[in-house]
């Protein structure tokens, strides 16, 4: 009896540690960002900043919604430009709009057409670009300063989506079948050794 328990709790050992291993390398998550903000900006000053998603192995942006917050007594927003809307379906095939608030401009756009029509205008010859400018923002400095221009807001309502109304950004974590498996295994390992041990008292 001592050496099943003994057995057992090995086994339980080595499906956690074939866990931790097993691990399938991830790939690494999309990123999305502003790029161009100026280091600094003098009074009048006009310039523009994009929206960029980045990494993108072979996923189609379908649907995006952000939040663009800016300092309001430094700058002015004073219009946005849909950059990707001619990528998800173009004005007919795209729902999309702005909301131009103090200090944080909310931008979003919705394709209405199917995935594998998104991917043949995204990713033409099955081969998909690593960055996507979902927006370009255009600014004016109202004093002299250093900008911040940050995305904010990430959670259920502002996020990128995919292919089947997938949460690209932000990230979402789901185990894999197989690192499910393992889990299993050592729980169950670890459950008979705790019966074993506790019918051996």
């Amino acid at each position: 009896m001592f050496k099943l328990d003994k057995l057992l709790g090995v086994a339980a050992l080595v499906a956690g540690m074939g866990f931790g291993l097993a691990q399938p390398a991830a790939a690494a998550p999309i990123t999305v960002s502003v790029v161009g903000t100026p280091a600094a900006v003098t009074a009048g000053q006009a310039y523009s900043v994009d929206i960029v998603v980045g990494g993108i192995t072979n996923e189609i942006i379908a649907a995006w919604d952000i939040d663009v917050a800016f300092d309001e007594t430094l700058l002015d927003n004073l219009a946005v430009t849909l950059t990707s809307v001619p990528l998800m379906g173009g004005l007919s095939d795209t729902l999309f709009g702005v909301d131009f608030q103090s200090g944080l401009t909310d931008i979003w756009a919705l394709s209405y057409l199917s995935d594998a029509d998104i991917a043949n205008v995204q990713c033409p010859g099955g081969v998909c670009a690593p960055t996507l400018t979902l927006a370009t923002l255009s600014f004016t400095a109202l004093a002299d300063g250093v900008p911040l221009i940050e995305l904010v807001n990430w959670g259920r309502a502002n996020d990128i989506k995919g292919a089947n109304n997938e949460q690209l950004f932000p990230p979402v974590n789901v185990p894999e079948p197989a690192s499910m498996a393992l889990v299993g295994l050592a729980l169950a390992g670890l459950a008979a050794r705790r019966r074993l041990s506790t019918a051996q008292r």
